[in-house]
């Protein structure tokens, strides 16, 4: 597509990925929303993970995240714990069956990402995530 600009390649990219995705979650019968595949993340990639941290990383209001959690709460793939520190506030931890998820999760994506490089040579990507990089940080000055 000659004479693209920036703006459209990334949103052609970004769309193209994220219906690989959800086809790819989709076939390996994984039924949550995105929002929720999101929000388990989150919660893996935080340790002692509150409620205000995973706020703060999802970008999600005190409401959309309630509902987020007392989804993932009711399907048994986290629970929560007291927070040692402040009686206000719990620990967000994954549950066996929450790992577990988290794993065909990343092996999901590690296949999406392997289709979207397919054809590029290490110094390519290497070059796409530092150029990526350099404009995300430009946008978020």
């Amino acid at each position: 597509m000659p004479d693209m600009t920036i703006g459209e390649t990334l949103h052609t990219l970004l769309h193209a990925y994220k219906r690989a995705l959800r086809q790819a979650y989709h076939q390996a019968e994984i039924p949550l929303a995105i929002s929720h595949i999101r929000t388990l993340k989150g919660i893996n990639a935080v340790p002692d993970c509150t409620p205000l941290a995973l706020s703060s990383r999802t970008k999600h209001d005190k409401g959309q995240l309630a509902r987020l959690l007392k989804d993932l709460l009711a399907e048994n793939l986290i629970e929560k714990h007291p927070h040692p520190d402040d009686k206000r506030s719990n620990i967000l931890r994954l549950t066996p069956q929450g790992h577990q998820m988290i794993k065909r999760i990343k092996e999901v994506e590690e296949i999406a990402a392997s289709r979207m490089a397919a054809g590029l040579s290490p110094d390519e990507i290497t070059d796409f995530n530092r150029l990526a990089n350099i404009m995300s940080a430009n946008l978020t000055e």
